[in-house]
């Protein structure tokens, strides 16, 4: 059984534990259940194609799974003292790990459904080493996973801290169901449909239909060829709206299973969200971890000024596409622009983003894309007309398109400057907003290509600890030397923080 129990003297360190313990036996029964999950398959194959031998390699490797599963739940365990948190495990191969406790950025729990029936959650310990989980105590209970939580607020807290009351916690968001629908109705699931639908048919090739499902296909073209050509748009409007409605409500389905119930609460000095459906995730982040935020709209929510409010910590090892997916770096998933603003000073504290003075990039944006616009108007000139013939100088459409977009994205290319902080503002026909607290830049990089150079312009990237870089495209050559100069000085001279 598990256990933790705080204040207790370690015999080895002399140092107080403050929360000790083993995984939970209810692991053997997950381990059992996805053993059972992997072998049935090669079983019935076995079974349906009379190779027997299959059945007994599943039924070897499901037994080897379960050995593996029993020698981790009885050699692993854990020790948080006030100095670092230990885990150990293994019996041939013995493996300690230690990780001091400044060093842990975030402490996220996750439960499936099948572990909140055997009531486990997965506790993942995050640090700014960039390459995902440190540590990873995949069934604690959730009794002794909220112990050794606390038991790590109260160590961040001090010693002065420990006798006081217990803090209470601050809602500070709440995601409404209007606002998981609209999250679903403006992301695009249309992708996701045609996939699956070349994946039916690749699925049918396989298993030999692909001609019945070819004959079908030819015989609904026959049958739609025998209306008129007004009804054959209707229909194909029709399929179309279906379509549509399908990609919705799949996007509204994965908005809720997603974020669930999602609040964002403040507790001392970490922030704490928690959400999801299916699988309930409970994630802190200490504000002062807080390496960037990002406030995103993309045109439809631009239009409806509705935000996405991201903020990045150091050492998720994640891209920004694998952070979305698991909610790591959603501090609120849709809101309206007016509450995603106010949330940034609970995220960075002493911060106004009303004192940012946006400053455009240099005009010569809307020349340098129009002029990339002609290289590729040449390149498809010259590659088509031995085809096509005059009919390649179609490729002069380009033309007004670079240099629209070159317009809209200088209306959008725009940075400021704060006593503390750095803005990046950039986009299309979206527009996307970043803040960089000044005291956790790790590095700033001027880059300039062979055009850039020709029109004076300079684009100044910004490092933040765990690898997320924020880039500020078009800049004059001069502002962007003197940025890169002020920002790394003022790095220089600050007190870092993880």
């Amino acid at each position: 059984m598990t256990s933790s129990e705080p204040e207790l003297l370690d015999p080895e360190q002399q140092e107080v534990v403050l929360a000790a313990g083993h995984l939970h036996p209810g692991m053997l029964f997950l381990r059992m259940l996805d053993g059972f999950r992997q072998a049935l398959l090669p079983v019935i194959l076995g079974i349906v194609t009379q190779q027997l031998w299959l059945g007994f390699v599943a039924v070897g490797f499901f037994l080897l799974a379960m050995v593996y599963a029993l020698a981790r739940y009885l050699t692993f365990q854990y020790r948080l003292t006030s100095e670092e948190l230990v885990t150990r495990e293994g019996i041939l191969h013995r493996q300690e790990r230690r990780i001091p406790v400044n060093r842990i950025q975030d402490l996220n729990f996750e439960s499936t459904l099948v572990r909140r029936m055997v009531g486990l959650v997965v506790v993942s310990v995050e640090t700014a080493s960039g390459q995902g989980s440190e540590a990873k105590l995949d069934s604690l209970s959730r009794q002794d996973a909220e112990l050794l939580r606390e038991a790590l607020q109260r160590c961040r807290s001090g010693p002065s801290k420990e006798d006081l009351p217990e803090p209470e916690e601050t809602l500070l968001y709440r995601a409404s169901a209007s606002d998981l629908t609209l999250l679903g109705l403006t992301n695009n699931r249309l992708g996701a449909i045609i996939f699956a639908f070349f994946g039916i048919l690749e699925l049918a090739d396989q298993f030999g239909m692909s001609d019945r499902v070819g004959g079908v296909a030819t015989s609904l073209y026959e049958r739609l060829a025998l209306f008129s050509p007004p009804l054959m748009v209707a229909i194909f409007a029709a399929v179309l709206f279906l379509v549509l409605l399908a990609g919705w409500f799949l996007s509204i389905m994965a908005s809720f299973v997603m974020f669930h119930g999602f609040t964002l609460t403040l507790r001392e000095d970490v922030l704490q969200r928690r959400f999801g459906l299916i699988t309930t995730r409970a994630q802190t982040l200490p504000r002062k971890k807080v390496q960037r935020v990002i406030l995103g709209q993309p045109l439809l929510r631009r239009l409806m000024r509705m935000m996405v409010l991201r903020a990045d910590s150091a050492g998720s090892g994640m891209d920004e596409k694998q952070e979305a997916r698991g909610g790591r770096d959603i501090i609120a998933p849709l809101t309206s622009a007016r509450i995603g603003e106010s949330l940034v000073p609970w995220l960075l504290p002493g911060f106004d983003l009303g004192q940012f003075a946006w400053r455009q990039v240099s005009p010569r944006v809307v020349l340098r894309i129009f002029l990339k616009g002609v290289l590729w108007c040449l390149i498809g000139i010259v590659a088509t007309a031995p085809m096509v013939g005059l009919w390649s100088l179609l490729a002069l459409t380009v033309l007004p398109l670079a240099w629209l977009i070159g317009f809209l994205s200088y209306q959008n290319l725009a940075y400021a400057r704060a006593p503390d902080h750095f803005g990046f503002r950039w986009g299309i026909l979206g527009r996307y907003r970043a803040v960089v607290p000044l005291r956790k830049v790790q590095g700033a990089v001027l880059r300039a290509g062979p055009l850039e150079r020709l029109l004076g312009l300079a684009s100044l990237t910004v490092y933040v600890a765990g690898g997320s870089a924020t880039t500020q495209m078009n800049l004059p050559r001069e502002e962007a030397e003197q940025l890169k100069i002020e920002i790394a000085r003022y790095a220089a001279h600050s007190l870092f923080v993880w």
